[in-house]
C-alpha cells in the first residue's frame, strides 16, 4: 500500500423555490385588446409559508493505492434525507387553481460508489490503463404532505386507460410505475395493495379473454438497481486507443410507442390476429381455462362476433404489457489517435500534430424493444422523463475525424 485515506463528511444543503412560488400571480394571456395587455390568474397557487428544501447528507469512504500507484480503489457509502421538498401538488379545479406549490414531503437516498483504477500493463513503449466504476442507490419516500396518500409526479397517455402514473407514495420508491395489469388468481393468498405477483396465473373471463385489473399497481421501477462503466486506454509509442462501455441494470420503462403500435395492429406480434387461441390462465374459481377464442376483429371462424378484437379491446388497455425491461449495455465511445513524431515536424511550422478518429454510441445490447431505452420525449427533470420512452429519436451515432495542430 502506497497511500490510504479515510473520508467522513456531514453536510446540509438548502434549495430555494422558483420565483413567485409563495403567492398567486397573474400572467399575460392572449393578444392585447386596444393595446392593453390582458392578464389572467395563474393556474398554480403559491404558499406564503413555503420554506427552502433542506438535504442532510452523510458519507464515509476510503481512497487506497497499491503497487507504486498502479492500482487504486475509491469507495463511498452515503445516506441523505431531503426534507420539505418543494413540489407542485394537484388540486381540484373548483378551488380556482389546478396545483399549489408546497413543502410536500421527504425522500431518503442511500447507496455506494466504487471506483477501481489501475495500470495492468506498463512495459516499455506499451501501457494499458483501465478504470471500472460502479454505483447503486436505493431511495424511499419517507412522507408526503399531511392528509395525502400520495403525490402524482407525472403521467403518460396510453390507449384505453393504459396510461401509467408515476407517484410519490410513502414507504415506496421514487420511480415506481403504476398502471393497469392482468388480474391474477390469488386463491387463499392475500394480495399486496400496490403490487402484483406475476408468478400467479391470469384470470380468464367467461368470454375466454384475460380480465383487466383496473386499479393501478406497481409494474416496475425506472431507477436502475446499479450503473457501471469500464473505460480503457491502450498506448503504444505514438498510437493511442481508448474506449468505454457503460451500463444500467435492473430498471423498467413504459414503452409508449409499443402501446400505439399494438392499438393499431402495427406491432409485429399482432400479426397472429387470424388465429384461434386458448389463453393460458384460470377461471374465477381457479379451474384451468379451456375456451378457444379468435384474436382478430369481427366474425371469427367459430361464428362469434369478436368486434374490435383482442389487441384493441383488451391488450392495448393493460399497462403491464408495455412496461419493459430497459436494462442496457452500450459501447459509449471509441477513439483512435496517432501523434506525428516530433522528428518529422522539425522543418515545419508545427510543434505538434495529432490525427484522431472517434465514434460515439456504436453498439447497444438491450431486451427493450423500442428504439433506445435512454430516449425520452417527456420534459427533462420530472418522473415522466425517466420512466417512459417512445416517441422520440434515439441518441445519435456519430463519427468524428479530426486533425489537431499546435504551432
Amino acid at each position: 500500500m502506497n497511500e490510504g485515506k479515510l473520508r467522513l463528511s456531514l453536510a446540509q444543503i438548502g434549495k430555494d423555490a422558483n420565483p413567485y412560488s409563495t403567492s398567486v400571480v397573474y400572467t399575460p394571456t392572449g393578444a392585447p385588446i386596444n393595446n392593453v395587455v390582458r392578464y389572467t390568474r395563474d393556474n398554480a397557487a403559491g404558499d406564503p409559508s413555503l420554506k427552502p428544501e433542506l438535504t442532510t447528507a452523510f458519507e464515509v469512504g476510503t481512497d487506497l493505492s497499491f503497487f507504486n500507484n498502479r492500482l487504486g480503489l475509491n469507495f463511498t457509502w452515503y445516506k441523505s434525507n431531503s426534507k420539505d421538498l418543494i413540489m407542485d401538488v394537484s388540486t381540484a379545479p373548483g378551488t380556482g387553481q389546478t396545483s399549489i406549490t408546497l413543502n410536500a414531503g421527504e425522500i431518503q437516498n442511500k447507496g455506494v460508489e466504487l471506483t477501481v483504477s489501475g495500470k495492468p500493463i506498463q512495459s516499455g513503449d506499451f501501457t494499458w490503463e483501465s478504470q471500472i466504476n460502479f454505483s447503486a442507490n436505493r431511495n424511499k419516500v419517507v412522507s408526503v404532505y399531511k392528509s395525502l396518500d400520495y403525490i402524482t409526479g407525472g403521467s403518460s397517455f396510453g390507449y384505453a386507460g393504459s396510461g401509467p402514473s408515476f407517484l410519490y407514495r410513502p414507504g415506496y420508491s421514487v420511480g415506481d410505475i403504476y398502471g393497469t395489469s392482468w388480474k391474477r388468481y390469488y386463491g387463499s393468498k392475500t394480495p399486496e395493495p400496490f403490487r402484483i405477483d406475476k408468478s400467479l396465473p391470469i384470470i380468464i373471463g367467461a368470454n375466454g379473454f384475460p380480465v383487466r385489473e383496473t386499479a393501478q399497481k406497481i409494474l416496475g421501477n425506472s431507477m436502475p438497481d446499479w450503473i457501471g462503466s469500464w473505460s480503457n486506454t491502450l498506448k503504444y509509442k505514438n498510437v493511442s486507443l481508448s474506449f468505454m462501455f457503460d451500463t444500467q441494470q435492473g430498471l423498467e420503462k413504459w414503452n409508449q410507442l409499443d402501446n400505439f403500435m399494438a392499438a393499431f395492429g402495427i406491432a409485429k406480434y399482432t400479426e397472429d390476429r387470424d388465429q384461434m387461441v386458448v389463453f393460458p390462465g384460470v377461471l374465477e374459481d381457479g379451474t384451468p381455462n379451456t375456451k378457444s377464442v379468435f384474436k382478430g376483429q369481427g366474425m371469427g371462424p367459430d361464428g362469434v362476433d369478436y368486434k374490435d378484437g383482442y389487441y384493441r379491446a383488451y391488450y392495448r388497455g393493460v399497462s403491464e404489457n408495455f412496461v419493459q425491461d430497459a436494462s442496457w449495455i452500450r459501447l459509449r465511445t471509441i477513439a483512435l489517435s496517432y501523434s506525428i513524431p516530433a522528428s518529422l515536424l522539425k522543418k515545419t511550422f508545427m510543434n505538434n500534430a495529432t490525427i484522431s478518429f472517434t465514434g460515439n454510441n456504436l453498439w447497444l445490447s438491450t431486451k427493450y424493444n423500442g428504439f433506445d431505452p435512454e430516449a425520452s420525449d417527456a420534459m427533462t427533470g420530472d418522473l415522466t422523463s425517466s420512466s417512459q420512452a417512445g416517441f422520440t429519436y434515439p441518441p445519435l451515432r456519430n463519427y468524428l475525424f479530426s486533425i489537431n495542430i499546435t504551432f
